[in-house]
């Protein structure tokens, strides 16, 4: 489990940095920044689309992501979010799944923003 949980931090922290230099800050990353305290969870603000169709576009991707409040209405409220689209890794997961994901929130962002 300690590799497992090792695999989940380095892919995490390999996607905040990927995240935070490709899109300019429309896509904003919500929670802690330190992977330690947050674990292998991303939730994303794409600007200027909703996050169910951040889902669908990433679908035809094949990037399975979760649309929502996430049982967390209190804190969206406090990012003043209706939502937000969570992306989750685990241990099949791979820094490839990541280019594919911003791959996949670049032609989003052209679509919808």
């Amino acid at each position: 489990m300690d590799n497992v949980a090792a695999h989940e931090r380095y892919l995490t922290e390999d996607a905040l940095n990927r995240l935070e230099l490709a899109f300019d800050g429309r896509v904003r990353v919500i929670g802690p920044r330190d992977v330690i305290d947050r674990g292998g969870v991303i939730s994303l603000d794409v600007e200027g689309v909703h996050p169910h169709d951040v889902a669908q576009m990433l679908d035809e991707y094949g990037v399975c992501v979760r649309p929502g409040h996430h049982c967390a209405k209190p804190l969206m409220r406090r990012f003043n979010l209706a939502a937000t689209a969570r992306v989750s890794f685990g241990p099949y997961s791979s820094t490839a799944d990541t280019s594919v994901l911003l791959e996949a929130l670049e032609q989003a962002l052209k679509m919808f923003g």
